[in-house]
C-alpha cells in the first residue's frame, strides 16, 4: 500500500491546526451537520480524506456523544478504511462525470435507506469534472436531499462548479499544509517506517511538495527503500547537488565569470534542471538575509553561507531579485542554458558595478 493511502488521516487530530476541521468538529458534536459540503484547495491538502474522515464519524457506531473523534477500530471504520462500506459512496468525477453516472451512482442510491448508520453518505471527488449537464441534474437532489443523504464535492477547482451548486453547500477551503506540519508528518513516517533519513533532505521534500502532502508522501517513498537523504532526494527529483549552487553564488561575488560559465556549460552537459539550480540559489540568498533579519545565533546558520555576511543585504536581496527574473525568462523560452548563462553573466557584470 502506497504511503498517502497507508497513512491517510483516521482522526481529526492528523489535521493539526485547521480552522476547518475544528468547525466541522463542532458541527458533528452539536449534532449540526449540513446536508452538503464543498472542500475546495490545491492537490494534496486533503480534502477527500476529511470528507472520509467526516464520514467515518458520522458513520461511527462507537463514537462517543460529546466527542468527533471516531473509533478507528469500529466496524464501521475498519469497513470506511478498507472501502467497504455501504453507506459511503465515493464518485471519481474525472471518470465518472455524464448524466448517466449521476443516474447510475446517485439518484438510484437515494430511495435506499443506510444499511448500517444513520446517514448514507456521497463523496464527489474532482467535482469540477463533471459535465454542466451532470451538475445541472444534481441541483434538485443537493437542494432537497432526503434526511439521510449527505454530499461532500471536492474540487482542486471551484470555479467550474456551478454557483447554483455552491450555493446549496457550505463552502470549506483548505490551504496548503505549513512547511513545518508537513515535516513533523515526514519525521513520524520515517520512524515508523524505520528508514534511515537526514533532516536536509526531509527539508528538501517539503521545499519541493510545496505544501502538498501527497505529494510530499509520495517522493518520501520513492527514497525509502535506499534511504532519505539529500543525495538521494536530489537524485530523485533530478536536482544539482548543493554545493553547485553555492559555488554559483560565490562566483557571482568574487565576480569571477569563467568560473561561473564553467560550472553553467558543465551543469548543461549533465542535463541539471536549471530553473530548480537558479530558485535554489535564491532561496540560499533570502535563507542569509533571515539570519540578520532573525538575528539568528551562529550555532543555527548554515556555515555554507557565512561567506554572504559580507555582502551588503541590499545587494544579496537585489541579487535574489536578479535571479527571479532570470527564472520568469527560462519559462518562457526553450533554450535554458542561453538564458541561464547570459543572466548569470549579466549579474556579475551588475555586481562588479555596484562594489566598485
Amino acid at each position: 500500500m502506497s504511503f498517502y493511502n497507508k497513512y491517510r488521516p483516521k482522526q481529526f487530530s492528523d489535521f493539526s491546526g485547521d480552522f476547518t476541521v475544528e468547525v466541522l468538529k463542532s458541527q458533528i458534536i452539536r449534532d449540526r451537520v449540513q446536508h452538503a459540503y464543498l472542500f475546495s484547495g490545491p492537490p494534496g491538502t486533503g480534502k477527500t480524506s476529511l470528507a472520509r474522515l467526516m464520514a467515518m464519524a458520522l458513520l461511527c457506531e462507537n463514537r462517543k456523544d460529546g466527542e468527533a473523534e471516531p473509533d478507528i477500530n469500529s466496524k464501521s471504520s475498519l469497513m470506511i478504511s478498507n472501502d467497504r462500506h455501504r453507506d459511503l459512496i465515493e464518485v471519481n468525477c474525472a471518470v465518472n462525470n455524464g448524466v448517466d453516472n449521476i443516474r447510475e451512482n446517485i439518484a438510484e442510491k437515494l430511495r435506499l435507506m443506510p444499511a448500517f448508520g444513520k446517514y448514507r453518505i456521497f463523496i464527489l471527488d474532482e467535482c469540477h469534472m463533471l459535465t454542466t449537464q451532470a451538475q445541472n441534474s444534481l441541483l434538485k437532489i443537493v437542494e432537497e436531499p432526503p434526511a439521510h443523504i449527505i454530499f461532500f464535492f471536492c474540487t482542486t477547482e471551484p470555479n467550474k462548479v456551478l454557483p447554483a451548486i455552491k450555493t446549496r453547500c457550505q463552502l470549506f477551503h483548505l490551504k496548503r499544509v505549513s512547511a513545518n506540519n508537513c515535516k513533523q508528518i515526514l519525521k513520524k513516517i520515517v520512524k515508523e517506517e524505520v528508514i534511515a533519513y537526514e533532516s536536509n533532505a526531509l527539508d528538501l521534500i517539503v521545499e519541493e511538495c510545496k505544501g502538498s502532502v501527497r505529494t510530499a508522501l509520495s517522493l518520501l517513498e520513492q527514497v525509502s527503500t535506499l534511504g532519505a537523504t539529500e543525495e538521494n532526494v536530489r537524485n530523485v527529483l533530478g536536482r544539482s547537488p548543493r554545493h553547485l549552487s553555492i559555488e554559483l553564488l560565490k562566483s557571482i561575488y568574487d565576480v569571477n565569470r569563467g568560473k561561473a560559465y564553467r560550472i553553467l556549460e558543465s551543469c548543461h552537459l549533465e542535463g541539471r534542471d536549471f530553473p530548480a539550480l537558479i530558485e535554489e540559489m535564491a532561496r540560499n540568498l533570502m535563507e542569509s538575509l533571515s539570519y540578520k533579519l532573525l538575528k539568528t545565533s551562529d550555532e543555527e546558520r548554515d556555515i555554507e553561507l557565512e561567506f554572504l555576511r559580507q555582502i551588503k543585504p541590499t545587494l544579496v536581496l537585489e541579487t535574489a531579485e536578479h535571479l527571479l527574473v532570470i527564472l520568469s525568462k527560462i519559462r518562457q523560452n526553450v533554450s535554458e542554458d542561453l538564458v541561464v548563462q547570459t543572466g548569470i553573466l549579466r549579474i556579475i557584470d551588475w555586481y562588479a558595478s555596484k562594489k566598485d
